[in-house]
């Protein structure tokens, strides 16, 4: 397949720039700036050739339409009445204009937010968001959907760090390469759900409630920055791409979110093994190095979660057992799909004997077992691990799962970010009113 650089230093499309009168105001629907809105069709200096293409997904064109081909009839009055929902809209004719479009919307977005589950935002380079949306797989590597704007038009691409320039996108039946994109991202603030009325304007069902979003409270965020934090991948063969569709690249996207929220909030990073890969990430803090990671790695082998739980311990348990120890809690996450290959209950009993033995404080350490994917086996095997150990064997209760929920099957930043801070609240649960054992919490 050919490849053509996208030549951007070319002068403006005729048509020049719109009066500053001609934006329209910010839509919290859309969640773009000022600039423009999510979905604008493409538009050319010349009228004829708007007529051979079509909008595609939220009206941004995808490809062209044979001119031979019969086109579909108007939709009646009513069906086009419902379709207006908002104007009027900005539509970029150069690269400059769409540009300038594309910073402002962004800049706004990692200001305020968005109110859309989803937000365009503008990559130079290969320098991909750490919650942009994966939408496939290509050499082994995820792909992410990008637009970008060529020949007087903007069209649906693709991103991923394998591709030379970041991204590409096609034209005319061949694929063109373009350095300078927008990649379609999870709101940048993280969220949570709540139920709200519909707004008066927008599509005209009567009282029905509809979704929006809400950030997660700064102070919430903040209390990341109270534990040390952990994280053991799964790198099985069964994670591998071909075998189970995006669960290594969720995993991948999900942990850089959370080292970009550690480098946000202050807290001193995040360390991430490996079950069968030697590669290991100390004190992350951006969601690049975290991809650079997970590309290094080539997911084979078994699932020996006992034995690299051993090896884990054997690294953070000194820090804590001296009882002069000024160390934060530690919080294990161990993110798996599968069932382990050896047996990871007696390694976590025996540890557990270590720390009472050593008199640890129980808020010191802490398992957190996530499940990536949905297969009940490893459902099964990992409430076996929840279930009453410390009941069966006398030892504390340091170990925690939060197995796939049917309803919300996606591994996300998210996901850890609940993980984590219902660690935190665990942690304070267990901690003595006072006096505190060996100098008290802390944090």
């Amino acid at each position: 397949m050919s490849y053509q650089r996208n030549q951007y230093s070319r002068a403006p499309a005729p048509g020049g720039y719109p009066p500053p009168s001609a934006q329209p105001a910010y839509n919290p629907r859309s969640g773009y700036a000022p600039s423009y809105d999510t979905g604008y069709p493409r538009v050319d200096a010349n009228p004829r050739a708007d007529a051979n293409y079509y909008p595609g997904f939220a009206g941004v064109m995808t490809s062209p339409v044979d001119p031979g081909h019969r086109q579909s009839p108007a939709p009646p009055p009513e069906v086009q009445q419902l379709q207006t929902y908002e104007a009027p809209v900005f539509r970029p004719k150069t690269f400059d204009q769409w540009l300038n479009a594309a910073r402002d919307s962004t800049s706004h977005a990692k200001r305020h937010g968005s109110a859309l589950p989803f937000v365009w935002v503008l990559v130079e380079g290969k320098n991909i968001p750490a919650n942009a949306i994966v939408a496939g797989e290509e050499r082994r590597k995820p792909l992410y959907i990008a637009r970008s704007f060529y020949e007087g038009g903007i069209y649906i691409g693709k991103a991923g760090s394998h591709l030379q320039l970041g991204a590409a996108i096609p034209y005319n039946g061949r694929e063109i390469e373009v350095g300078t994109y927008e990649v379609l991202v999870s709101a940048l603030t993280p969220i949570r759900y709540s139920i709200s009325d519909a707004m008066p304007g927008q599509i005209p069902i009567p009282e029905t409630p509809i979704v929006t979003q809400e950030p997660y409270d700064v102070r919430e965020l903040r209390r990341l920055n109270e534990i040390k934090t952990v994280i053991l991948v799964d790198d099985s063969s069964s994670v591998r791409p071909a075998m189970n569709g995006s669960r290594w690249a969720d995993a991948r996207e999900a942990l850089a979110g959370i080292t970009d929220l550690a480098e946000k909030y202050g807290s001193d990073g995040v360390d991430i093994f490996f079950l069968n890969s030697y590669r290991v990430g100390k004190e992350l803090k951006n969601g690049l190095a975290v991809r650079h990671l997970f590309d290094s790695v080539d997911p084979e082998g078994q699932t020996p979660i006992g034995q690299k739980l051993s090896e884990i311990f054997e690294i953070y348990f000194p820090r804590i057992e001296n009882r002069n120890s000024e160390h934060k809690p530690i919080t294990l996450v161990v993110i798996t799909d599968g069932v382990p290959t050896d047996d990871p209950k007696s390694v976590i009993i025996n540890a557990a004997r270590r720390l009472d033995h050593a008199a640890v404080p129980q808020h010191l350490f802490g398992i957190q077992f996530a499940q990536i994917g949905d297969e009940e086996d490893a459902t099964e095997a990992l409430r076996e691990l929840d279930d009453d150990l410390e009941h069966e064997h006398g030892i504390r209760d340091m170990v925690d799962t939060t197995p796939c929920h049917p309803n919300d099957p996606q591994f996300t930043t998210g996901t850890i970010v609940k993980i984590l801070l219902g660690s935190i609240n665990k942690i304070l649960d267990s901690v003595p009113a006072g006096p505190y054992p060996r100098g008290g919490p802390r944090y």
